[in-house]
């Protein structure tokens, strides 16, 4: 069939009236012919594509369009007659449109083009997209929230309407179980606790919001701490419900309870660290002139008498050990093997023991290896023997054991918790008195003793338990009374192998040198006896009692230093600034760092400089070094 050509006109009239419409529509109205070629472009949406009406009519929509696959391939789809409706987005331009196609025929039927319009649903898009995600993560979080939510009445019997399935995981009941028995669930809150719950019902009914933390016992008997808290919500029937949340806090009331004890014992430990560094170095000038006094007339009168202030000394450095010891610093962790530690020990620990207890020692072989400070590993066994030997006034046996142990799960809570896994267990037990249960959960309290006045200082055991927590250990106590009592002391086992010890050598006499020592000690009579004993072993020795006297030697002094002899705590400078400080004018000053602390930040202190534990000998002094200006 052929067009007319008297009917152009009213076609050409209908074009312009359909344009007028689809230019203010908020949509874009567009036609392609047969080769993808643009005839129409109308409508207000075009703005946002940063188009004008007209625009693009002549322009190939294959150019325009041909980095979108997905839009190529609709077009192509209306090209070839379809009729179809898709989405099409625009991501760089943030826009989304929903396009209706559809083909437009010539009068004979043959197909000419396609004709489109395109709504702009990009908000809608926006919408749906904020909405999903919002249920994802809502659904997300329900179904991993640990939490109990539920609605009941107000009233110790009041009824539960509904209870979350997490009331399972948290109590051992199934919802249904709970909803069926609900009147009675104060049942199942601690007797302790159950008038704080009544009080927190009052509280809301007043307008608070309900409030409460109480045990409660699950269905395996097992107690647990719970947070209760929620609000009153009218309900269907004007009925004041409570809508809640139960939350296990268990842990948080461990870890409330173990911070509290850490402080505690954290104040204690200070102070007894405090106490140790100050009386370590009283006990250095004590044991260092009754050694002068000792060297000066080995057979006089006064010699017995300075021995004895020695032993007393000693005996005094035995303690501030402990006091060490028990403040959590540790002194020199390294790998060892506990067996060598109980024999080392044995022949010690038999001479320490009287006639009538019979040492039996079991050793396991293979035991693998720990981490801990050895000195204060003997002083575990030390203490635990002796206080096993307490135990048994008359005699009896005494048994000394090592073992593997193997952890399946971790159990306990609190100072008593336990983790999985592989350790290596030294057990000490004896067939004595025994402790009942009130002295049980008490014996790791510092200063606390069961021992007459002055037969004990409460600190052993105290001693004992700090060693074993800064190691990553644990300790048991298995007693009651006339039944005898076993410690048994877990430090977990390491893979690595111990590396050689070398053993350090007091020499009994001073050893003599020659050199230039700077001494820098902020304690009065510990530097006048650092001078004395260093000068009469033949050094040259210059003193300052802080970091701005050895600035004012820097400026002063012209000569050569061979060692620098420092506390590692100085008075406005640690030890290892004042280290820098006069590296800068002797770089290859040798450096011997003391001091009365445990640790006082040994890791920061160089490698190649020595250290010296006070308390310390004349004779400790000098050979420590001799050693160091021999290397």
């Amino acid at each position: 069939m052929t067009i007319r050509p008297k009917t152009a006109p009213a076609l050409s009239e209908a074009e312009k009236r359909l344009r007028t419409i689809v230019t203010k529509a908020p949509v874009v109205f567009f036609a392609l012919d047969a080769n993808g070629t643009f005839t129409l472009s109308e409508g207000r949406a075009l703005q946002k594509l940063g188009l004008q009406p007209g625009r693009v009519v002549g322009q190939s929509v294959f150019q325009i369009y041909g980095a979108y696959p997905e839009i190529i391939q609709h077009v192509r789809r209306a090209l070839s007659g379809e009729e179809f409706s898709a989405v099409d987005g625009l991501p760089e331009l943030g826009l989304c449109f929903e396009v209706h196609w559809a083909p437009i025929r010539a009068e004979d039927g043959s197909l000419a083009g396609t004709i489109g319009v395109a709504v702009d649903i990009s908000e809608r898009k926006r919408n749906e997209r904020a909405r999903h995600e919002a249920e994802t993560l809502y659904r997300s979080l329900v179904e991993q929230l640990a939490a109990v939510t539920y609605i009941a009445e107000l009233g110790i019997e009041g009824k539960w309407l509904f209870v979350s399935p997490q009331i399972e995981s948290l109590l051992g009941y199934s919802p249904q179980e709970w909803l069926s028995n609900a009147a009675n669930w104060i049942e199942n809150v601690h007797p302790e606790d159950r008038e704080l719950v009544t009080g927190a019902e009052r509280a809301a009914q007043e307008g608070d919001p309900f409030r409460a933390e109480y045990r409660m016992f699950r269905r395996d008997g097992k107690m647990i701490w719970i947070n209760d808290s929620g609000s009153l919500v009218p309900g269907p029937d004007r009925r004041q419900l409570l809508h809640g949340v139960l939350l296990d806090v268990t842990e948080q009331k461990q870890l409330q309870n173990r911070l509290a004890n850490t402080e505690r014992m954290e104040a204690v430990g200070q102070l007894a660290s405090g106490v140790a560094h100050d009386f370590n170095n009283l006990l250095t000038i004590i044991k260092g002139y009754s050694s002068i006094l000792m060297e000066r007339n080995p057979e006089g009168p006064d010699a017995r008498a300075a021995l004895e202030i020695q032993q007393a000394a000693d005996r005094a450095a035995s303690l501030t050990h402990q006091l060490l010891a028990f403040s959590r610093r540790p002194l020199q962790p390294r790998v060892l093997d506990l067996n060598a530690i109980v024999r080392g020990l044995e022949k010690m620990l038999r001479r320490v023991l009287s006639e009538n207890v019979d040492v039996v020692i079991r050793i396991a072989p293979d035991l693998g290896f720990v981490k801990a400070d050895p000195v204060q590993m003997e002083r575990v066994l030390l203490n635990l023997v002796v206080n096993a030997r307490d135990a048994m006034p008359r005699g009896g046996r005494l048994t000394i054991a090592t073992a593997s142990t193997e952890v399946a799960e971790d159990f306990g809570h609190d100072e008593t918790l336990v983790r999985a896994g592989s350790y290596v267990t030294l057990s000490v037990g004896d067939d004595g008195i025994g402790m009942d249960a009130a002295t049980r959960a008490r014996i790791f309290e510092p200063f606390f003793t069961t021992k007459e006045v002055g037969k004990g200082t409460g600190l052993g055991l105290a001693t004992v338990y700090g060693i074993i927590k800064q190691s990553s250990g644990h300790i048991e106590v298995e007693s009651e009374p006339d039944r005898g009592t076993i410690f048994r002391v877990s430090l977990p086992r390491v893979e690595q192998e111990p590396a050689p010890v070398r053993k350090t050598t007091m020499a009994e006499t001073q050893k003599r040198g020659t050199g230039t020592i700077l001494l820098a000690e902020d304690e009065p009579l510990l530097r006048e006896l650092g001078e004395t004993i260093l000068t009469q072993a033949g050094y040259t020795v210059l003193t300052a009692p802080s970091g701005e006297e050895i600035k004012a030697l820097l400026t002063t002094y012209s000569g050569n230093i061979d060692l620098l002899l420092t506390d590692v705590v100085m008075p406005g400078m640690s030890g290892p600034e004042l280290v820098r400080i006069v590296r800068e004018r002797w770089p290859k000053i040798r450096v011997l760092y003391m001091s009365g602390y445990a640790d006082d930040e040994i890791e920061d202190l160089d490698r190649d400089a020595g250290f010296l534990q006070k308390p310390f000998t004349p004779s400790d002094l000098t050979a420590k070094i001799a050693e160091m200006l021999a290397t």
